[in-house]
């Protein structure tokens, strides 16, 4: 099935790119430059040269990334980046089948559910955009797994395999590890009240305070320094590191109830014809953010569990169909805008207490991922019960019918996304022959949270040569001497560059045409976003420049 859905990727690992812009190029940038640390290399003043700064504080997710650097260490970036995506979607998939089966004991039941989850519309589409952590989601079945072993056992063990699981679900994904704890909080309540008659309380909540404590010695050696840095910042540089989002940003990157049964804009047979709508519907996120679509087929056998526990009593099925219905509302209801407006009167919400927790975390749409694995476990109770009550050859049938509409409405992406990256373009091939170590300056000099500007970094791996382009505001030095060259047509630009050793000034006319977001996803963005160009397309250079010293296609070199 991931074969299927990424088709031709499989064939060609090291050569092309799932999406291929925005955020995966600069994830595999991000490799590139671990790899060169392990190597001894020194990855720092590769861009925002000369200036070099302290390491920024940051939070690494450990798990994902030394599966990505081993497997970039011995297939390459581009192989090893396309072979994570190929292994996280059916790796969740058996993850999410262990799960359901470990409960339910049929495995056709937790085959659907691992189908629906492993490659649901949601994680695909993050994909896309470039967020692989969110298609690598092995451990939060196994989490929630570990927390009805614990319910079951109350054991030492049992409680040390609950903290095990989620520090490995942290430290793969620390937004899914964030979200994760409004999980336990609901399995801790579902547990609580229902609890076998006889089961002591006090026992229960000795097992959740060792679960607490061991996922705590599990994390705390690979967050204590974040943790600190935390406590003693200031607002004002949390907020310069990116650790306090804006406020603002929670609207724009939370979901609305639409999106969850919206299918993907890039279904080979709804796609197009949702297009224009999606993008005018979204309100200041993006595509890959905005995909949670369920499924109609999903839903609707989440349906007929509703129709079928309402005319035949209680019992832990029952209990369990309702634990996870209830997941699913109190997600969706998670991944919702921080406050909801009746007239003049604004409500606040659950994601609004929930920034206000954890500030440093802004797209609560991502909770949808969360939702579409407890439908996931919904469906899978549902089919475990109606195949008690029906018969065996019509209970087959269903799922001869369930199988191929699923695999329909999951696929998300087309062939057309599968984007060739073996050759670079020529200007970077010809500045990769240059000999010597020097510095470039590459222009438009855009801001490097543009997802333009990772197609810099992505081509930095094949040419190696220091960059100017790339400051942060984090970086004062940098940031200062960035805001002075970033218009070329100033008088004291080139002066200012030449004076920290700049050798070469590439201008991409292109991409000042092109602007902030690339051509090929522009269709994943706002009409009003996508349109937005460096300059007005304009390239205004300096005359001070003389002529280019090589020409490729749309771009100039110019020696300074």
């Amino acid at each position: 099935m991931g074969i299927f859905l990424t088709w031709p990727l499989v064939t060609k690992l090291d050569a092309a790119l799932l999406g291929g812009y925005g955020d995966t190029r600069g994830n595999i940038w991000g490799v590139w430059t671990g790899l060169r640390e392990l190597w001894g290399l020194n990855p720092t003043g590769i861009i925002a040269a000369p200036f070099h700064s302290e390491p920024s504080i940051v939070v690494h997710q450990p798990v994902l990334e030394q599966i990505q650097f081993f497997l970039a260490k011995n297939f390459g970036e581009v192989a090893g980046n396309n072979l994570v995506i190929l292994l996280a979607f059916p790796l969740t998939a058996f993850a999410t089948f262990l799960f359901l089966h470990f409960f339910l004991r049929r495995k056709d039941a937790a085959f659907v559910g691992g189908l629906i989850f492993g490659f649901c519309p949601a994680a695909v589409m993050q994909t896309v955009g470039g967020h692989l952590v969110f298609a690598f989601n092995i451990f939060l079945p196994l989490f929630l797994m570990s927390l009805f072993y614990n319910r079951e056992k109350r054991s030492l063990l049992s409680a040390f395999s609950v903290g095990l699981c989620y520090a490995l679900l942290a430290l793969t994904s620390l937004y899914v590890g964030y979200f994760s704890i409004y999980v336990a909080l609901l399995f801790f309540g579902f547990d609580l009240f229902t609890r076998r008659e006889g089961a002591g309380r006090k026992r229960l909540l000795m097992s959740y305070a060792l679960s607490v404590v061991f996922a705590g010695l599990f994390l705390l050696p690979f967050y204590w320094k974040i943790i600190m840095h935390l406590l003693v910042s200031s607002t004002s540089e949390l907020v310069i590191m990116g650790h306090v989002r804006s406020y603002a940003e929670l609207f724009a990157y939370s979901a609305r109830p639409l999106e969850f049964f919206l299918p993907s804009i890039d279904h080979p047979f709804f796609g197009e014809n949702i297009l224009n709508f999606v993008r005018n519907y979204l309100h200041g996120g993006n595509v890959p953010e905005q995909t949670l679509y369920f499924g109609f087929v999903p839903m609707f056998i989440c349906l007929t569990g509703f129709f079928l526990w309402t005319r035949n009593g209680a019992g832990d099925r029952k209990n369990l169909f309702l634990f996870f219905v209830a997941g699913v509302l109190i997600l969706v209801f998670l991944s919702a805008p921080p406050a909801i407006s009746f007239g003049t009167l604004r409500v606040p919400t659950l994601s609004y207490f929930a920034y206000k927790i954890a500030p440093m975390f802004r797209v609560y749409a991502r909770f949808g991922i969360l939702a579409n694995f407890f439908m996931a476990c919904a469906v899978a109770v549902v089919l475990t019960e109606l195949s008690r009550r029906m018969r065996r050859g019509r209970y087959c049938f269903l799922l001869a019918i369930v199988f191929p509409l699923l695999i329909f409405e999951y696929w998300s992406i087309s062939p057309r996304q599968v984007r060739a990256v073996d050759k670079p373009p020529p200007v970077y091939q010809w500045l990769a022959e240059q000999p010597g170590d020097f510095i470039i300056a590459e222009y438009p000099m855009m801001k490097s949270h543009d997802l333009s500007f990772y197609t810099y970094l992505f081509w930095q791996r094949i040419h190696q040569k220091r960059m100017v382009n790339g400051a942060a505001p984090g970086n004062n030095e940098a940031w200062d001497f960035y805001q002075k060259v970033k218009d070329l047509s100033d008088p004291k630009t080139l002066r200012l560059l030449k004076s920290v050793g700049v050798k070469y000034v590439i201008i991409h006319k292109e991409m000042y045409r092109e602007g902030v977001i690339p051509g090929p996803i522009k269709r994943y963005f706002p009409p009003e976003v996508s349109a937005h160009q460096y300059n007005d397309g304009e390239v205004h250079d300096s005359p001070c420049l003389g002529e280019p010293v090589q020409k490729f296609m749309s771009d100039r070199v110019y020696l300074l």
